[in-house]
């Protein structure tokens, strides 16, 4: 099974210039842990929960940002790459979601939730 068949194609992303507060309210809107950032159409990073509390250290809600916590080297893989590497990388990396990524535009993204969700219905 190849990861086109399983992400998610409608993502929720934000900008690096945004304050960690308006973050972890679409976090709560979408119901998500993490999200990549895009800057120009670019994936340049990706944010999630245990970021922001590791930033929160350092600072507040309303004065960091994105770019002041996310992770700047993202695993990511193209639409036609297999579901089992996929989650081989999540497991290995100790990662929970994987933008897709294909000719440097964020076309995608796939959760271990998805990888889960697709092996249960498979058997």
């Amino acid at each position: 099974m190849k990861v086109v068949e399983l992400m998610n194609k409608d993502v929720v992303t934000c900008h690096p210039t945004e304050k960690l507060n308006i973050i972890l309210n679409k976090l709560e809107l979408f119901s998500i842990a993490g999200m990549p950032v895009v800057d120009k159409g670019k994936l340049v990073g990706i944010v999630c929960q245990s970021d922001i509390l590791k930033g929160l250290k350092t600072g507040s809600m309303g004065e960091l940002s994105v770019a002041d916590v996310m992770t700047t080297e993202v695993v990511t893989v193209p639409p036609t790459e297999s579901a089992v590497l996929v989650a081989k990388i999540m497991v290995e990396r100790h990662i929970n979601r994987v933008p897709i990524v294909e000719n440097e535009k964020l076309v995608g993204i796939v959760t271990r939730g998805d990888i889960i969700k697709a092996v249960a219905e498979c058997g």
